[in-house]
């Protein structure tokens, strides 16, 4: 019964060590530096207390199931971790003395090790069920490797072979037990960040559709009310659109990046449009930075903030106003992006009404891009305005392209 007390203390060591480690990295299936750290000073922990609390069949004879952390930490966490988890062993078991136990101890690492390193390329690629039957092989090779060598330099009686038989019992259902709760967070994790996708790409979609029709919409007013009385601009302005078209439709997926100066290039058809239907009242002036226009944005992420400067902010002046729209390089790695004009402006609590999803129902408004640039790169929209003199919306993202939804 001892035996069975001793194992089950190291057990729930290992235990906590694990679940410490799962709540870490709870969301985070990816596999860095820094999660490794951790995951090897847990593992670490966990078999320096598993060898201060063993089971002691004699006086020379102590077993534990360092075995447990160590497997798992080479098999998850590759072969620096291996090596880290075996030198803790190593060095824990001389300062205990130098015995045949330290000799047996170095001796089943330096013929296990080699073996589950080896597995671990295979494990990493393998799906739920084969890594678990990978695990239970690789622990029961490893006690058998152990038995061996401790056979061989001490010898070995029949109640010494009866507690290997229950250690050997014992590590192949923990690791077995790990594993299985192990890759089954992982399964959940997995399907959870799917989903989170699938949802982020359908509200994208959801928000892109609103734009095209939207913007479609008021140029085709704008080429109505030319119709009449100038057909020529009216003419002129159909092939601005359908260039704007054919430029606009041209993504692969509803998730698909453009660059700056595509998005300038529709940007600048659309300004064609309202300048040919305002005339002198628009003056638009532009300030970027040529180096950026290979950086990839989301689409149509400025003409609706254009837009809504064009027509709200100039357009309900009969004097008009001009619009400067500029693409900096704030920092090493963020594109700033600002829309200034000089036209009505806003009060404070308009800025915080627009700003809201679904408030302009019979536009878009700038809480449909403010949604999409939280959904990209959580980031949003700030608004400095001031009634009679003018607004200014600007955003910042960083210069490498997000991860396309769904990878």
């Amino acid at each position: 019964m001892n035996t069975i007390k001793d194992f089950s203390l190291q057990l729930a060591l290992i235990t906590t060590a694990i679940f410490t480690f799962q709540i870490f990295i709870a969301g985070r299936l990816e596999r860095n530096n820094y999660v490794n750290i951790i995951l090897s000073v847990l593992l670490g922990l966990s078999i320096l207390l598993c060898m201060s609390f063993p089971t002691y069949i004699s006086a020379n004879v102590r077993l534990d199931i360092r075995i447990v952390p160590l497997l798992l930490g080479t098999l998850y966490g590759g072969l620096r971790t291996g090596l880290f988890l075996s030198a803790i062993i190593i060095l824990y078991r001389f300062y205990l003395g130098i015995d045949l136990g330290l000799y047996s101890t170095i001796l089943t690492l330096l013929i296990s090790m080699p073996v589950i390193v080896f597995f671990q390329k295979n494990f990493t690629k393998a799906k739920k069920r084969k890594r678990i039957n990978i695990a239970v092989i690789l622990c029961i090779y490893y006690c058998l490797v152990g038995i061996t060598v401790v056979s061989v330099l001490k010898g070995i009686s029949f109640k010494v072979l009866q507690v290997q038989f229950i250690y050997i019992l014992i590590t192949t259902v923990a690791v077995w037990l790990f594993t299985s709760l192990n890759e089954t967070i992982n399964e959940v994790l997995r399907k959870n960040q799917q989903l989170q996708a699938d949802v982020k790409e359908a509200e994208i979609a959801f928000l892109r559709s609103q734009i095209k029709p939207h913007f479609l919409y008021n140029a085709l007013s704008s080429i109505a009310a030319l119709c009449i009385d100038e057909p020529h601009k009216a003419g002129a302005l159909t092939i601005d659109l359908s260039q704007y078209l054919r430029s606009s439709f041209d993504f692969k997926q509803l998730d698909s990046l453009t660059t700056i100066e595509k998005e300038l290039e529709l940007l600048n058809a659309y300004i064609n449009i309202e300048k040919t239907r305002f005339g002198t009242r628009l003056v638009v002036e532009y300030d970027v930075d040529a180096t950026l226009l290979d950086i990839r944005i989301p689409p149509l992420i400025l003409q609706p903030l254009v837009e809504n400067a064009i027509r709200h902010g100039l357009m309900s002046s009969l004097r008009g106003g001009t619009v400067q729209i500029s693409v900096n390089q704030k920092e090493d790695a963020v594109v700033s992006f600002a829309v200034v004009d000089n036209g009505y402006g806003m009060s404070e609590q308009k800025r915080e009404e627009i700003l809201k999803p679904g408030m302009n129902k019979k536009g878009v408004g700038l809480g449909n891009i403010n949604q999409r640039l939280k959904l990209l790169y959580g980031t949003c929209i700030c608004i400095e305005s001031a009634e009679g003199k003018g607004t200014r919306v600007f955003f910042n993202i960083p210069v490498q392209p997000v991860k396309q939804i769904g990878d």
